[in-house]
């Protein structure tokens, strides 16, 4: 993805080698409409299928407005329907396997709400920075449902199956600060926004190789769920390619 493009409820700009995709549906603090989803579809797709130079080196998905994401626009049509909403929750899913297939690290910049789709869009990605007095929830048994796009999963791998729980089964929200005390994200912005913060991260990230950038967030993505032997023999293969490529560089002559 080259350029920039600010229009419709995805925002897209590159700075140097650091892509940006902000929503914009600031109005709504930023509720997962149909419409949001399927022009970030577009542009994850998009970043999936560039080359060369053209590829970005690593991605900050921050917000515009008073919130990340209130999490799903329940206002629409789609949730009186149980196809259109398996439809619509198949969108989500594939944007979540979008961010884990990406070959550079993601990088979440939350402030205000991050709740239920909008907690789950946020812990898709491979770093999380927020403002500590960011608000973080699931709310779907009060909505009538429950999570589905691995919140669950995400919470209790990062901060215990017992914060999990307790959010899940009692609704009760946590902010940014007590998230990161309980291991859930990975950086609070203290003195700036996260935003801010989210992109000084990135910047330092994407002054690496980018080869070397997607074996790590390959070893990242890949290792981090398997038991340890399994995750040692999977090391294994990222280990050699790092190997390999380290040789190679070491053989190519001086410009």
């Amino acid at each position: 993805m080259t350029g920039v493009a600010q229009d419709g409820p995805i925002g897209a700009r590159r700075l140097g080698p650091v892509a940006v995709l902000s929503l914009q549906r600031g109005e709504r603090h930023n509720a997962l409409s149909t419409a949001m989803l399927e022009q970030l579809d577009r542009r994850l797709s998009e970043f999936a299928a560039d080359t060369g130079d053209a590829r970005p080196k690593a991605l900050v998905l921050a917000a515009s407005g008073p919130s990340f994401s209130s999490g799903a626009d329940t206002r629409e049509p789609c949730w009186n329907d149980v196809a259109a909403r398996l439809e619509r929750r198949e969108l989500f899913r594939r944007i979540l396997d979008l961010l884990d297939s990406l070959p550079f690290p993601t990088i979440a910049a939350v402030h205000g709400y991050a709740l239920g789709g909008g907690l789950e869009l946020a812990l898709g990605c491979d770093l999380v920075v927020a403002a500590p007095d960011a608000v973080f929830g699931l709310p779907e048994l009060d909505a009538g449902a429950v999570p589905g796009g691995g919140a669950v999963h995400s919470l209790a791998r990062r901060a215990g199956r017992g914060l999990a729980a307790d959010l899940l089964l009692t609704g009760r929200r946590i902010t940014g600060a007590d998230l990161f005390a309980a291991g859930g994200i990975d950086r609070l912005a203290q003195d700036a926004a996260p935003v801010e913060r989210a992109l000084e991260l990135a910047r330092g990230i994407a002054a690496r190789p980018g080869d070397l950038l997607e074996l790590a967030v390959g070893l990242l993505r890949r290792t981090t769920h398997l038991d340890r032997p399994d995750a040692l023999a999977a090391e294994e293969g990222y280990w050699w390619r790092a190997a390999v490529r380290a040789d190679r560089t070491r053989a190519e002559p001086a410009a």
